[in-house]
C-alpha cells in the first residue's frame, strides 16, 4: 500500500511540475509578444510575411499600402497554408493575374471612385492635363519598373507590383526607343524556316507552317548591347521565344514563351543552345494567359537580364556572339500533335541601344 501511495504521489508531483513549466513558458511567450508590440509594430502588420519575404519591408507597393492600413492579408487573404509552408509551394489564397488587376484595385474597400479609401491624387487621376502629360511622356515606352505603357495599361503598369528588385534603367531623356515593328508590314524583318508571319490590325501574327514546322522572324538590323521590350499574347499551349543575338549559324540565348511543367519552367526562362535551360522562371502566376504581357530584356556584354510584366526573372552570364539579330521564334509542333497550330500575337517590339549605335545590314542568316 505504501509503495502504491508513493507512486501516486510521485505522479502527482510530476504532473504539477509539468503544469508549472507550461504556465511559465506561456507567460514568457506572452511577455515577449507584448514587448514586440511595444516596439512600435502595427497590431495588424505584415511581420509574419516578412519572415520569408523581407523585401516587403522596403518595396514601395507594400509600404505605401501599409501606411494607409492595408496589409498583405487584405489583398491575398489569410493564406494560412502558404504561411506555414516553409518551401512556399502553397500559393497565397488569392493571386491576381493581369486581367484581374483593375477589378482587385477598384474593389469597394480600396480605390473605387467615391469610396472611403479613394486615395487617387488630384494630380494623378482627375487632372486630365496631368494624364495627357503622362501619356505624352510614357505611351509606347517602358517605365523604370519594366512595364510597357499602352492605352490599355492596367494599374500595376504605372504603379508597379511586388518583387521589383531593381529598376530597369533607361535613358528616357537622351535616347529614344526604336520601334522595330511599324504595325503595318514586315519592313525591317525577314523570315527563315517554315513558320508563317502576317500583319493584321496593328499586330504581328506568327504560327507554325506546313506540318507544324517552326521558324523565326529576324530583324535586318544587328544589335550589340540594348534594352528590349516585346509585348505579346498567345493561344495556349504554345512554344515560342525571342532570340537575343544571332550571327549567321551562331545563336545566342532565347527567352522562352512556353509552359514546361516537367521542368517546372514557365515564360521568361532562358534557353541557351547546347546548354539547355540556363534560367528557370518557376512562377506560373507571372504570365497572363488571357491578355497582353511584356518581356523586357537587358543585354550587355555576356550578361542577360529578364523581366516578365515588370517582375525580374533573373540574370545569366553566358558566352556567345557579341552582336547579332533579334528573332521572334515559333517552335516546331511535337510529332503527332493533333490540334490547330498556336498563334503568337506581337503588338510592340521596342529597342533602346546601349553604347555605340549598331549598323543596319541588308543580309539575313540563311539558317
Amino acid at each position: 500500500m505504501r509503495s502504491n501511495s508513493r507512486t501516486n504521489l510521485s505522479l502527482v508531483c510530476v504532473l504539477v511540475l509539468f503544469a508549472a513549466l507550461a504556465w511559465a513558458l506561456t507567460f514568457c511567450a506572452a511577455r515577449d509578444l507584448q514587448n514586440e508590440k511595444s516596439d512600435g509594430e502595427k497590431p495588424n502588420g505584415n511581420s509574419k510575411c516578412y519572415v520569408c519575404h523581407p523585401i516587403l519591408k522596403t518595396e514601395d507597393i507594400s509600404t505605401d499600402h501599409l501606411d494607409i492600413g492595408i496589409t498583405c492579408d487584405e489583398c491575398h487573404g489569410p493564406s494560412i497554408e502558404h504561411m506555414h509552408d516553409e518551401m512556399l509551394m502553397t500559393k497565397p489564397d488569392l493571386l491576381f493575374g493581369r486581367a484581374e488587376v483593375e477589378r482587385m484595385c477598384s474593389n469597394p474597400t480600396c480605390h473605387k471612385p467615391g469610396g472611403d479609401r479613394y486615395v487617387y491624387g488630384e494630380q494623378d487621376h482627375k487632372d486630365q492635363a496631368a494624364i495627357k502629360a503622362f501619356y505624352k511622356k510614357w505611351l509606347h515606352r517602358v517605365r523604370p519598373n519594366g512595364r510597357f505603357i499602352s492605352t490599355s495599361s492596367v494599374c500595376t503598369d504605372c504603379h508597379g507590383t511586388h518583387n521589383i528588385v531593381e529598376e530597369l534603367e533607361t535613358d528616357s531623356d537622351e535616347k529614344n526607343w526604336l520601334t522595330a515593328f511599324n504595325g503595318r508590314d514586315l519592313t525591317g524583318w525577314r523570315a527563315s524556316g517554315a513558320a508563317s508571319w502576317t500583319c493584321r490590325r496593328g499586330q504581328l501574327i506568327g504560327t507554325a507552317g506546313t506540318n507544324g514546322k517552326g521558324g523565326t522572324l529576324w530583324t535586318n538590323a544587328v544589335y550589340e548591347d540594348y534594352l528590349l521590350a516585346v509585348t505579346f499574347r498567345a493561344t495556349w499551349p504554345i512554344h515560342a521565344g525571342i532570340w537575343l543575338r544571332a550571327e549567321g549559324s551562331r545563336l545566342g540565348p532565347r527567352v522562352e514563351i512556353f509552359e514546361n511543367r516537367k521542368a517546372a519552367a514557365f515564360t521568361g526562362s532562358i534557353w541557351v543552345p547546347v546548354k539547355g535551360l540556363a534560367l528557370l522562371n518557376m512562377r506560373e502566376d507571372l504570365i497572363d494567359r488571357e491578355s497582353w504581357n511584356t518581356i523586357s530584356v537587358k543585354v550587355e556584354g555576356n550578361r542577360f537580364q529578364v523581366w516578365l510584366n515588370g517582375e525580374e526573372v533573373g540574370v545569366i552570364l553566358t558566352s556567345g556572339p557579341a552582336k547579332g539579330k533579334i528573332g521572334l521564334h515559333i517552335e516546331t509542333l511535337p510529332v503527332g500533335a493533333v490540334r490547330e497550330p498556336p498563334l503568337l500575337y506581337v503588338r510592340e517590339v521596342l529597342i533602346q541601344k546601349l553604347g555605340n549605335p549598331e549598323k543596319e545590314t541588308p543580309t539575313i542568316s540563311k539558317d
